[in-house]
Formats: structure tokens, sequence, C-alpha cells
């Protein structure tokens, strides 16, 4: 990692409602997404949240994070029900300081190359580094909480929306398969051509 320390949260917890069972459970290689990703993020930050949603969801996820699941984090919505503002807003808030990864679980993919070229920008002091039109997969400055709590009580729950109204640092992919980093699982047929795609 270096010397540019950053923290990692995971959005998990979400409707689900395009695939109609909970995303970060979704079997990928023999392991629930969630697994997965924790994982990858575990080698990459300093520490890991899990955004939950519904306290009730902590469990849940617990039981499928085996021997990770005492190493992470857990908080819940401060605002339930407004979306993926409602757990960037909860993780920020509790992890407090710093620059954090933050990582949506539906995208099956981690690409530490451009994770890597995101923190070559965090000297610049934005509250975001994130490749354009991508609010994911992105760094995020801890203290840009109070701007999202601003946001969900205004009723204005667009992901690009904020980052419109933030100071930023648009980073272009680093090689033409860094979009495929961007691929995310929303319908059930976006699963399976993604499980057969990668089998």
């Amino acid at each position: 990692m270096g010397e540019r320390h950053i923290q990692g949260l995971l959005l998990a917890g979400g409707q689900s409602t395009r695939m109609g069972t909970d995303k970060a459970l979704l079997d990928i290689g023999g392991k629930p997404l969630v697994y997965r990703l924790v994982r990858q993020l575990v080698h990459l930050t300093d520490h890991v949240t899990v955004s939950v949603g519904r306290p009730e969801r902590e469990a849940i996820y617990r039981a499928n994070l085996g021997e990770l699941a005492d190493t992470v984090s857990y908080m819940s919505d401060i605002y339930p029900e407004c979306g993926p503002l409602s757990g960037l807003h909860a993780g920020l808030s509790a992890i407090g300081s710093g620059y954090v990864f933050v990582m949506a679980c539906d995208m099956p993919r981690v690409s530490e190359e451009l994770l890597a070229a995101l923190k070559a920008h965090m000297a610049q002091g934005a509250d975001v580094i994130h490749v354009k039109g991508q609010p994911f997969h992105a760094l995020y400055h801890a203290g840009t909480a109070p701007d999202i709590e601003a946001s969900l009580k205004k009723g204005d729950l667009r992901l690009m929306g904020l980052l419109n109204g933030l100071r930023t640092i648009v980073v272009g992919p680093q090689q033409p398969n860094h979009m495929a980093t961007f691929i995310n699982l929303n319908t059930p047929a976006e699963y399976i051509n993604y499980i057969s795609d990668n089998s």
C-alpha cells in the first residue's frame, strides 16, 4: 500500500429489486460476492467497513464472510431507505477521517492498478477521486459526510448530482481493460452472463 493509507467501504444491504435477491450474496466461483470483495479490500486497505443497510442484515453478512467476519466493521444506515447515498453517508460518518475506497457490492471486479492511479492524486486534497461517470470504485474523503447528509435531507439521492457539487478529480482509465472494472450485476441476466464469461 505504500505510504498512502486508505480505508475500505463496501456498500451492501440495498434492496436489489431488479435482481430479486441480495446481490451481495450472489455465488461467484463458490463464494458469496460479499466475501470475494471483502477479501480483496482487506488486502488493499487498512480496514474495511461493510455498510449493511438495515441493522438485521449484519448477521446475514457476518454468516457469509466466514473467517473474515470479525476483521471488518459493520454500519447500518442513519437515513434508511435512501439508496446508495444512505450507505455512503453512514460508512463515511463511521470512518470519520481520511480517504476511503468505496465499492458497491454488485461490482465483482476490483482493479489494484486503477486504485493505485486514484491514490496518486490524494495529495491534491479533492473530495472525491473517480473515473468519469463512475461514482464507485472511487476514493471519497470522509469529510464529505456532511455534504452527503445535506443531500439526503433535501431528498436529492442522485450520486452523480452529489459529485457535481463536490471538488472532484476525474481520472481516466489507465488501460482499456479497466472499464471492465465497472461491470455491475443488477439483473439475473447480467449475473448469468458474467458467470458464463468468467467460468
